[in-house]
């Protein structure tokens, strides 16, 4: 029987061609469909595009108060006129509206074929139809960094919220990465999320880490108290220090990262410790280091960004960045960052997912819900879209770092009560692995045995009765 919150899976295969690419659409709704895919825009033109995108993550833009400020927010006349003539320059900055402009070129290019309109139009409708979402899944082989590093999130209908926050459902967007290559067996756990907090001293202000790490403890002190998860935190980080708290048999399931990152020279690079220094960490030596994790988040600004210095060269691989390296490597899910992320995004992203993933939620469903309260909360809503989420594993389907459990559409607004059971009945509720039961009676028969366990979950507002008059 499949349950109301399963998500119906719309997968697309790109396979770059000369001006852009051809799309194999797999879905169990439609079975196969195949569309060409025009080229949303122009490589040489990608780089200036997602720079502008990013300058918009900065909240002082476009007013700069530092040297780092002034060279983001610049912009020179050629770069202007290129910017207006793409719809996206105007009263001497980038145009506030830009991300929903980007969001409609790219859904007009993914439509442009009618095959491709009717694959996608179905899928939604028949999604809406039923009351399930979507989870978006898309392919990209590894030379196809000018597709993969496009905001494919942002992708925008002529409705007046994004396709992935739209028909009153929030749908999943997931990456992964094409690679002729055997997959390591998904790992088994139970139990509090095991969370590493990895913090670098190295360009991080005393003052701003010591906020991120209040924000953090606030987030996650619910989730620790109520026995969900179990954090350690790792500050100054060297690649020796990360390397001994990961070894052993049992690495974290998330090692969350809050510190610098960056796409320079073709390779993405996370900013560690080095004796008191700083040290830029490629993604290539990263990448074995951070593997045995079951989840990688990288609260790292462009952990996840491809092309932003212009055109790629033909050479160009999708595992020079950060995010799908790790993949790559075998990490199982990777949630990286495609532009400059802002502390207090990250903090409430950090918060909302670790809560979905210790209640039994999947990972496509705990990042859709964090999308969802950043594009509600946030003023300016720029934040929303950041995250690209990779996924190693081929199989599709909800990925899971703790034992799957149903939620209700609806939760009822009294308790309900469960039939009598008969005279001698035995009668045992479990809660495992971070369940919790609440507002619960159990009755019972003369001479029934009831039981109410926590392996691992909470209980509160649980009732017994004996029906005996």
């Amino acid at each position: 029987m499949t349950s109301q919150n399963e998500p119906i899976i719309l997968r697309l295969i790109f396979r770059p061609v000369r001006g852009g690419a051809l799309l194999r659409w797999e879905s169990d709704v439609l079975g196969v469909r195949e569309s060409r895919l025009p080229a949303p825009i122009p490589a040489s033109d990608m780089g200036l595009i997602l720079r502008a995108l990013d300058a918009l993550q900065d909240p002082a833009y476009p007013t700069a108060w530092n040297a780092v400020q002034v060279r983001s927010f610049s912009f020179s006349p050629d770069e202007q006129a290129l910017l207006n003539a793409a719809g996206l320059w105007g009263t001497g900055r980038v145009r506030a509206d830009a991300p929903w402009r980007i969001g409609r070129r790219l859904y007009r290019a993914l439509t442009a074929d009618a095959a491709g309109a009717q694959a996608l139009g179905t899928v939604r409708d028949h999604a809406a139809a039923v009351g399930r979402p979507v989870s978006l899944e898309l392919c990209f082989p590894p030379d196809a960094t000018d597709l993969a590093g496009l905001p494919w999130e942002l992708l925008w209908d002529e409705g007046p919220t994004p396709v992935l926050l739209g028909r009153g459902a929030t749908a999943a967007c997931v990456r992964r990465l094409d690679l002729a290559q055997a997959l390591p067996p998904p790992r088994q756990a139970s139990g509090p999320l095991r969370i590493l907090a990895v913090s670098p001293r190295a360009g991080v202000p005393d003052e701003m880490r010591q906020i991120e790490r209040a924000a953090r403890a606030a987030a996650w002190e619910p989730l620790i108290r109520r026995g969900l998860a179990h954090m350690e935190e790792l500050s100054p980080v060297t690649r020796k220090t990360l390397a001994d708290m990961i070894a052993g048999e049992r690495p974290p399931d998330i090692i969350h990262y809050y510190g610098h990152g960056r796409y320079s020279g073709g390779e993405g690079a996370l900013l560690l410790d080095d004796d008191g220094a700083a040290a830029w960490t490629p993604a290539a030596a990263l990448a074995p280091l951070l593997a045995p994790a079951g989840m990688v988040v990288l609260h790292a600004c462009q952990g996840a960004m491809l092309g932003i210095e212009g055109t790629l060269s033909e050479s160009a691989d999708m595992r020079s960045a950060i995010a799908p390296a790790l993949c790559a490597a075998g990490v199982p899910i990777v949630l990286g960052m495609q532009f400059t992320v802002r502390a207090a995004a990250a903090s409430r992203m950090a918060a909302v997912i670790y809560q979905a993933l210790a209640e039994g939620r999947s990972v496509e469903e705990a990042v859709a819900f964090a999308r969802r309260a950043l594009y509600v909360e946030e003023p300016d809503r720029v934040s929303w879209y950041v995250p690209a989420l990779y996924l190693r594993a081929r199989s599709g389907g909800p990925t899971y770092l703790r034992p799957p459990v149903a939620h209700p559409a609806s939760v009822p607004s009294r308790p309900v009560s469960p039939p009598s059971q008969p005279t001698g009945a035995r009668q045992s509720v479990v809660a495992r692995d971070g369940g919790a039961i609440s507002a619960l009676r159990v009755h019972g028969g003369s001479g029934s045995h009831q039981a109410v366990i926590a392996e691992g979950g909470s209980i509160s507002g649980v009732e017994l009765f004996d029906n005996t008059n």
